[in-house]
Protein backbone atom coordinates (compact mmCIF):
# COMPACT_ATOMS: atom_id res chain seq x y z
CA UNK A 1 0.00 0.00 0.00
CA UNK A 2 1.26 3.46 -0.48
CA UNK A 3 0.75 6.85 0.41
CA UNK A 4 -1.91 7.63 -2.20
CA UNK A 5 -4.25 4.37 -1.12
CA UNK A 6 -3.94 5.53 2.15
CA UNK A 7 -5.44 8.81 1.53
CA UNK A 8 -7.82 6.75 -0.16
CA UNK A 9 -8.63 5.09 2.61
CA UNK A 10 -8.70 7.59 4.93
CA UNK A 11 -11.16 9.57 2.50
CA UNK A 12 -13.16 6.58 2.76
CA UNK A 13 -13.52 6.19 6.55
CA UNK A 14 -14.77 9.78 6.61
CA UNK A 15 -18.78 8.26 5.90
CA UNK A 16 -18.49 5.89 8.88
CA UNK A 17 -16.67 8.36 11.30
CA UNK A 18 -19.13 10.80 10.66
CA UNK A 19 -21.48 8.45 11.21
CA UNK A 20 -20.43 7.19 14.63
CA UNK A 21 -19.47 11.06 15.51
CA UNK A 22 -23.26 12.06 15.08
CA UNK A 23 -24.44 8.79 16.81
CA UNK A 24 -22.17 9.29 19.76
CA UNK A 25 -22.94 13.08 19.86
CA UNK A 26 -27.08 12.69 19.86
CA UNK A 27 -26.70 9.71 22.48
CA UNK A 28 -24.32 11.76 24.84
CA UNK A 29 -26.66 14.49 24.62
CA UNK A 30 -29.91 12.11 25.03
CA UNK A 31 -28.26 10.99 27.72
CA UNK A 32 -27.40 14.15 29.26
CA UNK A 33 -30.76 15.71 28.62
CA UNK A 34 -29.25 18.44 27.05
CA UNK A 35 -31.06 20.03 24.20
CA UNK A 36 -30.36 19.05 20.83
CA UNK A 37 -29.64 20.81 18.58
CA UNK A 38 -29.30 23.71 20.32
CA UNK A 39 -26.27 26.42 20.16
CA UNK A 40 -23.82 24.99 23.39
CA UNK A 41 -23.55 27.15 26.37
CA UNK A 42 -21.65 26.73 29.41
CA UNK A 43 -18.75 24.67 30.27
CA UNK A 44 -20.74 21.87 30.48
CA UNK A 45 -22.69 22.11 27.24
CA UNK A 46 -19.06 22.73 24.93
CA UNK A 47 -17.52 19.31 26.80
CA UNK A 48 -20.73 17.77 25.92
CA UNK A 49 -20.34 18.98 22.16
CA UNK A 50 -16.62 18.29 21.34
CA UNK A 51 -15.46 15.77 23.52
CA UNK A 52 -17.73 12.65 22.19
CA UNK A 53 -17.03 13.34 18.33
CA UNK A 54 -13.30 14.49 19.03
CA UNK A 55 -13.65 10.90 20.90
CA UNK A 56 -15.09 9.34 17.72
CA UNK A 57 -12.84 11.05 14.93
CA UNK A 58 -9.48 9.93 17.08
CA UNK A 59 -10.31 6.70 17.38
CA UNK A 60 -11.44 5.80 14.19
CA UNK A 61 -8.91 7.10 12.70
CA UNK A 62 -6.23 6.32 15.27
CA UNK A 63 -7.10 2.56 14.09
CA UNK A 64 -6.89 3.08 10.58
CA UNK A 65 -3.35 4.71 10.95
CA UNK A 66 -2.30 2.14 13.11
CA UNK A 67 -3.17 0.00 10.37
CA UNK A 68 -1.27 1.69 7.45
CA UNK A 69 1.29 2.09 9.91
CA UNK A 70 1.84 -1.78 10.00
CA UNK A 71 1.61 -2.18 6.52
CA UNK A 72 4.79 0.36 6.15
CA UNK A 73 3.13 3.00 4.23
CA UNK A 74 2.91 5.53 6.76
CA UNK A 75 5.76 8.17 7.80
CA UNK A 76 6.81 10.76 10.02
CA UNK A 77 7.55 13.51 6.92
CA UNK A 78 4.58 16.19 7.12
CA UNK A 79 4.49 15.89 3.54
CA UNK A 80 3.10 11.96 3.96
CA UNK A 81 0.86 13.34 6.59
CA UNK A 82 -0.84 16.25 4.73
CA UNK A 83 -1.39 13.49 1.76
CA UNK A 84 -2.98 10.93 4.11
CA UNK A 85 -4.86 14.00 5.89
CA UNK A 86 -6.10 15.60 2.47
CA UNK A 87 -9.49 14.50 2.52
CA UNK A 88 -9.94 15.56 6.07
CA UNK A 89 -8.38 19.14 5.65
CA UNK A 90 -10.46 19.52 3.32
CA UNK A 91 -13.56 18.60 5.34
CA UNK A 92 -11.64 20.88 8.13
CA UNK A 93 -11.79 23.80 6.32
CA UNK A 94 -15.17 23.83 4.25
CA UNK A 95 -17.25 23.04 7.52
CA UNK A 96 -14.88 25.54 9.11
CA UNK A 97 -15.70 28.33 6.94
CA UNK A 98 -19.31 27.55 7.50
CA UNK A 99 -19.25 27.75 11.53
CA UNK A 100 -17.00 30.52 11.38
CA UNK A 101 -19.62 32.45 8.98
CA UNK A 102 -22.79 31.11 10.10
CA UNK A 103 -22.03 30.44 13.88
CA UNK A 104 -23.70 33.64 14.78
CA UNK A 105 -26.73 33.31 13.47
CA UNK A 106 -29.42 31.70 16.08
CA UNK A 107 -31.42 29.56 13.03
CA UNK A 108 -27.79 28.03 12.06
CA UNK A 109 -27.56 25.79 15.25
CA UNK A 110 -30.92 23.76 14.39
CA UNK A 111 -28.51 21.98 12.58
CA UNK A 112 -25.34 23.49 13.44
CA UNK A 113 -24.31 21.25 16.14
CA UNK A 114 -24.08 18.23 13.53
CA UNK A 115 -22.01 20.36 11.57
CA UNK A 116 -19.84 21.17 14.78
CA UNK A 117 -19.81 17.61 15.52
CA UNK A 118 -18.40 16.73 12.39
CA UNK A 119 -16.34 19.10 12.48
CA UNK A 120 -14.47 17.90 15.56
CA UNK A 121 -14.50 14.55 14.93
CA UNK A 122 -12.67 15.46 11.24
CA UNK A 123 -10.11 17.03 13.70
CA UNK A 124 -9.54 14.33 15.78
CA UNK A 125 -9.20 12.12 12.74
CA UNK A 126 -6.26 14.69 11.88
CA UNK A 127 -4.70 14.37 15.50
CA UNK A 128 -4.95 10.60 15.32
CA UNK A 129 -2.85 10.53 12.37
CA UNK A 130 -0.24 13.08 13.62
CA UNK A 131 0.43 11.00 16.71
CA UNK A 132 0.88 8.33 14.56
CA UNK A 133 3.49 9.93 12.47
CA UNK A 134 5.51 11.30 15.94
CA UNK A 135 5.15 8.00 17.31
CA UNK A 136 6.72 6.26 14.27
CA UNK A 137 9.48 9.27 13.84
CA UNK A 138 10.11 8.78 17.52
CA UNK A 139 10.57 5.06 16.92
CA UNK A 140 12.55 5.76 13.93
CA UNK A 141 15.02 7.75 15.87
CA UNK A 142 15.12 5.11 18.55
CA UNK A 143 15.97 2.25 16.20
Amino acid sequence: MNTYRAAGLYALTILPMGVLALALGGWIMDVSRHSAPAQPSGFDGWALNLLPPLAAGFLTYLLVARWVDRRDVANGALKSHLRRCAALYVVVLGLGAVLLHDGGSPDFWSLGQLVLWLWVASVGGIAADAVTAVHRRRQGAAG
